[in-house]
């Protein structure tokens, strides 16, 4: 009996890319909110809203050093017309100021002093002369100026942050100035990161013939690490299904997610599969895409497993396709996908009619064409070099056996240009 024959070209009986996205995506859950220290929720989405119990800045203060005082009696003080006023006091920083300013008067005070009682401007030190106790004022100031007024960033009642927010440096630093240093925020992802396979080693030691250092885990670190989540290396299995088990189930508590790389094919030493086939909550589906088309998917005791295949090349797009966007919807995250541009191809790209191919290419923005795409090498999901020149995946939908130069793709942005 013949052995049937299956086009790999073709995507007949797989799933698409976004059935297999939305497959894995409705069963992400956002993870439960936890205070944290600001220091570990730099980078969080803030999972509540953060409204200020006082109004921001607390007291009015000087925005310059000069004198206090006020504005009825200098507004139209000159050098030919100055007026003199007896110093009776000094507002200093960070201290309540003692007294208060009355007719005739004015206090000294220093930049961000407390404005005193009795005084509505502040007289930069530039335009005054001081002689002994008594300042003469050359230049009038109108009410108000150089003051910076109690609550004129935020008052109180005000949102400071909303929910939904990611908190970085400016989110930092008004909630402190608020006085939150515990926000309710949607922790970072953990994800445990395992390699399988016989053949693998680590990468300070030196391969005998046939072994591969392991390459997957430190892409995957690297990625991780990037989409703001924290990896935990869980380092090789071997081939063999109840190390398998062993190094999943040991790591189950310290885990938010789990991500292993190779053992989701049709190969006898498959070794995620045969681990996890039979579990209800695992399933692993066909995808039509290139690189990455066996894909594993389940949850072990409530926890998302991944299993991605094994080549290096398919994990970084798999990876790009299904775990990133799973990543952002747990740490609640709004924008779960990367940006994508319209892009004119340098070069042809040729590839599986019946599947969406993703092309590693380097994109720039020329004069002439606009945002251009440059292939950076062969398909081959064996090239982890054609990702290292890249900061694109051209996306060559199904239908398309070759993407001519000159045509115009979707471009999948996976870093900055100008790295």
């Amino acid at each position: 009996m013949a052995t049937p024959h299956h086009d790999h070209d073709s995507g007949e009986g797989l799933l698409s890319v976004e059935e297999a996205r939305e497959k894995v995506l409705s069963q992400i859950e956002p993870l439960q909110p936890l205070e944290l220290p600001l220091t570990d929720a730099y980078g969080c989405v803030l999972a509540k809203d953060v409204v200020a119990q006082r109004d921001l800045p607390e007291f009015a203060s000087s925005a310059m050093d000069g004198y206090a005082v006020r504005s009825s009696e200098v507004r139209d003080a000159t050098q030919a017309s100055p007026v003199e006023l007896r110093v009776v006091g000094r507002a200093l920083i960070g201290q309540r100021p003692e007294g208060t300013v009355g007719g005739g008067e004015a206090f000294q005070i220093a930049t961000g002093a407390p404005i005193p009682a009795g005084a509505d401007t502040v007289v930069p030190i530039e335009n005054v002369e001081v002689r002994g106790n008594v300042v003469r004022i050359l230049f009038g100031t109108d009410e108000g100026k150089h003051i910076r007024r109690a609550g004129e960033d935020v008052k109180s009642g005000d949102a400071l942050v909303n929910s939904g927010r990611r908190l970085q440096a400016p989110e930092l630093a008004l909630l402190a100035t608020a006085g939150v240093w515990h926000p309710l925020v949607r922790p970072r992802a953990r994800v445990v990161v395992l390699s399988t396979g016989d053949e693998l080693i680590p990468p300070f030691q030196t391969p005998e013939f046939g072994q591969v250092r392991d390459s997957n885990a430190y892409s995957l670190f690297g990625a991780i690490r990037e989409a703001g989540a924290a990896p935990i290396l869980a380092g090789i299995v071997r081939d063999d299904v109840d190390s398998l088990k062993d190094v999943v189930l040991s790591h189950l508590g310290q885990a938010d997610v789990l991500v292993s790389s190779g053992g989701v094919s049709v190969g006898e030493r498959d070794v995620v599969k045969a681990a996890f086939y039979r579990r209800g909550e695992f399933d692993f589906f066909r995808v039509a895409m290139q690189p990455g088309m066996p894909q594993g998917f389940g949850h072990i005791e409530g926890k998302p497993y991944f299993g991605l295949p094994g080549n290096p090349v398919s994990v970084f797009v798999s990876f790009e396709v299904f775990i990133r966007p799973s990543l952002m919807k747990m740490m609640g995250r709004r924008n779960l996908f990367r940006p994508e541009i319209t892009a004119r191809l340098a070069d042809d790209v040729t590839g599986p009619k019946g599947k969406t191919q993703f092309a590693r290419v380097r994109v720039k923005r020329t004069t002439r064409e606009g945002w251009v795409a440059t292939p950076t090498g062969g398909r081959g999901s064996n090239l982890i070099a054609t990702v290292s020149r890249a900061n694109g995946l051209a996306l060559i939908p199904p239908g398309v056996a070759t993407a001519r130069a000159g045509s115009d793709v979707r471009v999948i942005l996976f870093r900055s240009m100008e790295e």
